[in-house]
């Protein structure tokens, strides 16, 4: 047990122990993906008990990706300022916080962002609900809106980023033969 509260190195990145919080879902931002307060403070009270590193919540790179209301967004400069204020405060209470990009392909929520969600197939009974199969171009763009997601999260101060690849998200489809027909 005494490993766990020993300081640690991950690939240049000092923790001052080995409790790492996993992304979850906070259900904490604005309904555009803008930190708040509540989620500062979840943040700092994380911080201040002991979390060496903390892996934010699953954070949209693109306005389709949206799984869920009420979640991170990092697809826009405009979010930065709130996403700084986060992770300054994670700073100032002695933790390391990294940031989850995630896109959730066909599972993102239609409702709001009012398109057919992306998928990398599409056939019979994958949904209830039509969804739009990924282009090549769309690919393209989604390497960009990955590339600049990754870039907001330095530019906010995050210690590092962690790429959300699972659950049947969006880059988990790729990787899997029942979603990936290709």
């Amino acid at each position: 047990m005494s490993k766990l509260f020993e300081a640690s190195l991950i690939n240049g990145l000092n923790l001052k122990n080995r409790f790492i919080r996993s992304a979850t879902w906070e259900g904490m931002a604005t309904v555009d993906g803008a930190v708040t307060p509540k989620l500062v403070q979840t943040m700092i009270d994380l911080a201040r008990g002991g979390v060496g590193l903390i892996i934010s919540g699953h954070s949209y790179i693109s306005p389709a990706g949206q799984g869920s209301p009420w979640q991170l967004g990092i697809y826009k400069d405009e979010l930065i300022p709130g996403l700084k204020g986060l992770t300054g405060a994670v700073h100032e209470n002695g933790g390391k916080i990294l940031m989850q990009l995630a896109h959730a392909g066909n599972f993102a929520a239609e409702d709001l962002i009012k398109q057919p969600p992306l998928v990398v197939s599409n056939f019979a009974g994958l949904a209830e609900t039509r969804r739009q199969e990924i282009t090549k171009s769309t690919i393209a763009e989604l390497i960009s809106a990955y590339t600049d997601a990754a870039a907001r999260a330095k530019t906010a101060g995050f210690d590092g980023i962690q790429i959300h690849a699972a659950h049947g998200y969006l880059l988990s489809q790729f990787l899997s033969p029942a979603f990936n027909k290709r």
